[in-house]
């Protein structure tokens, strides 16, 4: 079993266990019209669900590592771009790097903090209204607001479009927390996009490969 609890030799990428690319891309602009909406109607709540879903998406953190995130884990100046988890699966600590664009997300949200005086080293990244902390069962109910999978699916999208834009399983070993390489293999399965972009590369190598015959051309241009 991996730690997802998961038979590894069952394990298969089928389409509810990770978002496809035009389900991502609808979540990402709902995430977007969050932003607008909260911040122009002071609506914190949605601010903050914009950040869980850019979090998710963008780190492919458990919900426990999202919930236990504080403000001085986030390491975006000086040049850094990252940031630590102090207390991931089996109490394991790790640097988890992340991109330009998730990085201008968090610059925005800490901003944001800043704006409505809940700024402070040892406060937590994301809190409730009445809680300076969210619990995991308050992740998981802020994000399926917005997106019918599973929240564990966003971190099976990380790992699965972080593998297939790097081809570097190590990578996405490190970035995922994951204690054996063979648990993070199981990225590297074929999502039916990938499938079907594979079969109509084949079809167009087959029919490269096809030369008619004399005359068969001139034969089926007159028959048309």
């Amino acid at each position: 079993m991996n730690e997802n609890g998961i038979g590894k030799a069952d394990w298969e990428l089928t389409p509810e266990k990770f978002l496809n690319p035009h389900e991502l891309a609808a979540l990402m602009n709902r995430a977007e019209e969050l932003y607008v909406i909260g911040t122009t109607r002071k609506r914190k709540a949605l601010v903050r669900d914009w950040l869980i879903i850019n979090l998710a998406i963008g780190t492919g953190l458990r919900r426990k590592e999202m919930c236990d995130l504080k403000v001085e884990d986030i390491r975006i100046g000086n040049g850094q771009s990252h940031v630590v988890v102090r207390c991931g699966k089996g109490g394991k600590s790790r640097v988890v790097h992340i991109g330009k664009e998730f990085k201008g997300v968090l610059k925005r949200y800490l901003q944001w903090k800043h704006e409505n005086g809940e700024l402070a080293a040892d406060s937590y990244l994301l809190r409730t209204e009445r809680s300076p902390k969210y619990c995991v069962g308050g992740i998981w109910y802020r994000w399926k607001k917005h997106c019918p999978k599973r929240l564990h699916a966003a971190r099976h999208t990380f790992g699965t479009y972080c593998y297939q834009a790097t081809k570097n399983i190590r990578l996405v070993q490190k970035q995922l927390g994951h204690s054996k390489i063979t648990t993070t293999a199981i990225y590297s399965d074929c999502t039916p996009e990938v499938i079907t972009a594979g079969m109509d590369d084949m079809e167009r190598l087959t029919r490269s490969l096809r030369r008619p015959r004399n005359g068969y051309a001139e034969a089926l241009a007159a028959t048309a």
